[in-house]
């Protein structure tokens, strides 16, 4: 097993490039396969999952082809299947963006489950309101995706508003698509069934963005951070600002620095796009660690994604998981499935008492949202700290080891 070898507290210094973004890239793929000409798609960051996601279009029968490093031609003229492959797809989840091309092109679509297959046929398709009970990402995809082909219009109310699914709206448009934002979270989308070829540019990886920004705060730094989307940050940066972090934009690039200076305790709710997203929790919780007093980082969207404050407790974090009444919170439970009448409260509220000196221990990676947060929580630590399990960051985030280096990081692998 292969181990990451950091040697912490050494401040991050430099310019890094923010990648094309993962989870915008996958949906692109998915409704590229509406075309029989050639999509040119640019920006594409090669990771892990990206990999694994055009593997199984591939054995599908798509045109998948590399023309330069992050470039892709993608065509879905020659879908030969609407099953997509069990071994590949059962563990994929995003492989349910699929149906709607599928159905287009075939009028059924085969989607592997973890134990069993989902049979979807097409029976008088007919245009349709859609009402979200809760703010879903992969479910306002999905709802485009499938209705983009289906004669007439269709309303998606409550459709969620993150960078990606604007990404996808506009990918939609350049291939033959008739999908508009009518209101902020109001999408119309006007079936059509001609599809055509065209050129796309990915947008940048806004967790990214988070990671190396928190990067420099935390470990008393100075980067320049380029391919940032500012209007996809500002929820970020506002809570940057109310912290007294330090930084300043420049076109499509922020540089945030750090000298030892202290900084604010903070209390933040997590929910959908516009506001601060909960994929960036974990990060706000290492900076949360170097401010003055007790902060409180409230999740009201996943009740379960505190597993990294273990690991930052080792290292001499004071992070207590607490419910949303002992913190004076409203009581938000985003999971239709959780059973409140016999959980009772989640612990969905994490205290932090700060400031706290962190130290490097042994870490085991495990969740790729929290993989980046631990990886830079050693960073800023003093002493070293041996991490496995680090390619699960690698499969997000483009060449992230290699650009923390390039700033300065002292990381080393060991066999």
């Amino acid at each position: 097993m292969t181990t990451l070898i950091i040697d912490g507290g050494k401040p991050l210094i430099g310019s890094v490039k923010i990648s094309g973004s993962k989870n915008s890239v996958l949906k692109i793929i998915a409704a590229s396969m509406f075309c029989n000409d050639d999509v040119v798609v640019s920006n594409v960051p090669r990771v892990g999952d990206v990999f694994k996601y055009l593997e199984i279009i591939k054995a599908m029968g798509a045109k998948i082809d590399w023309i330069g490093n992050n470039k892709l031609i993608l065509n879905g003229a020659g879908l030969s299947t609407y099953t997509i492959p069990y071994e590949l797809g059962s563990v994929y989840r995003i492989v349910n963006l699929l149906v709607g091309p599928l159905v287009f092109r075939f009028g059924k679509a085969v989607v592997p489950l973890s134990k069993s297959n989902l049979i979807i046929k097409a029976i008088n398709l007919q245009q349709s309101n859609i009402k979200f009970k809760t703010n879903t990402l992969m479910g306002t995809d999905n709802a485009m995706l499938s209705s983009l082909f289906i004669s007439g219009e269709t309303l998606i109310y409550n459709a969620n508003e993150e960078p990606e699914v604007n990404d996808l709206i506009s990918f939609c448009n350049i291939i033959g698509g008739r999908v508009e934002r009518l209101e902020p979270r109001l999408i119309k989308v006007t079936g059509t069934t001609i599809f055509k070829g065209g050129n796309f540019e990915v947008i940048s990886d806004y967790n990214e963005a988070a990671a190396f920004m928190s990067a420099a705060v935390v470990t008393n730094g100075n980067i320049f951070v380029t391919g940032v989307d500012k209007i996809s940050m500002t929820s970020f940066v506002n809570v940057l600002t109310k912290m007294g972090c330090k930084y300043e934009f420049s076109k499509n690039e922020v540089r945030v620095w750090r000298d030892n200076d202290p900084l604010n305790n903070i209390s933040i709710s997590t929910s959908s796009a516009p506001g601060f997203v909960s994929d960036w929790q974990s990060l706000a919780s290492l900076i949360a660690t170097q401010a003055e007093g007790e902060s409180l980082i409230y999740d009201t969207v996943y009740h379960d994604r505190f597993d990294y404050t273990v690991d930052l407790n080792r290292m001499g974090a004071k992070i207590d998981l607490i419910t949303p009444s002992e913190a004076n919170f409203p009581l938000i439970v985003s999971d239709d499935l959780y059973d409140y009448s016999k959980l009772g409260e989640p612990h969905s509220v994490a205290k932090i008492t700060g400031p706290t000196r962190l130290r490097g221990v042994k870490i085991g990676l495990t969740h790729f949202i929290d993989s980046s947060t631990l990886i830079i929580a050693a960073l800023s630590a003093s002493g070293k700290s041996d991490i496995t399990g680090y390619e699960n960051v690698e499969k997000e985030l483009e060449d992230f080891i290699n650009k923390l280096v390039n700033l300065g990081a002292s990381v080393n692998l060991s066999s």
